[in-house]
């Protein structure tokens, strides 16, 4: 992973002091955090991945020295601090909600697939079950099977879509609520 990916990963701009880097990870990695997700497996393995990535990013930017202009040393927050700190929450929220959104795509996708065999398997159950013979019955066995399997898998997506959705709309609140934050403080 070069810089600029790593600094993409973890919503941040080139000039990114290791604090900045640490606090983005940190953010990433409680909003992305797979215990989020409960039982679903898939929702679970996807957050797992995106771990993986804000870690090789945050190893890419703290082992190579990436950081430009050292940490401060003062432990009173200013309201130039408490800015960058929101400001690095909103990006990292904004980050791990277009992360969350990718995901929602491709579930949506994979549902209306499904939603298209399930028609056609009923369809051709319909069909086949008026056929007489070992094709007839081949073909309803078949396609009766794909309509459960379809119907299953449909309302499975469903249930990952709506955690997505919710997880979405968690991470959009958090990036609404850090830029108000780093607004008031720009204004201080």
């Amino acid at each position: 992973m070069t810089r600029e990916e790593a600094l993409t990963a973890l919503g941040l701009e080139g000039d990114a002091t290791q604090d900045e880097i640490t606090a983005a990870y940190r953010e990433l990695a409680q909003m992305l955090h797979p215990d989020k997700y409960g039982t679903s497996k898939r929702l679970r393995e996807r957050a797992e991945q995106q771990i993986r990535v804000i870690n090789e990013a945050r190893d890419t930017l703290l082992r190579g020295r990436a950081a430009r202009r050292p940490a401060s040393t003062s432990a009173v927050a200013t309201a130039q601090d408490i800015y960058i700190e929101a400001t690095i929450r909103a990006r990292a929220a904004e980050t791990a909600r277009l992360a969350v959104v990718t995901s929602l795509r491709t579930m949506k996708e994979r549902r209306q697939g499904r939603i298209t065999m399930l028609v056609i398997s009923l369809v051709v159950a319909l069909v086949s079950s008026r056929l007489r013979g070992t094709v007839g019955a081949l073909a309803f066995s078949i396609s009766s099977m794909l309509v459960v399997w379809g119907g299953v898998d449909v309302v499975m997506l469903g249930n990952q879509i709506r955690v997505l959705q919710q997880r979405s709309l968690e991470l959009l609140r958090t990036r609404d609520r850090a830029r108000e934050i780093a607004q008031q403080a720009q204004e201080l």
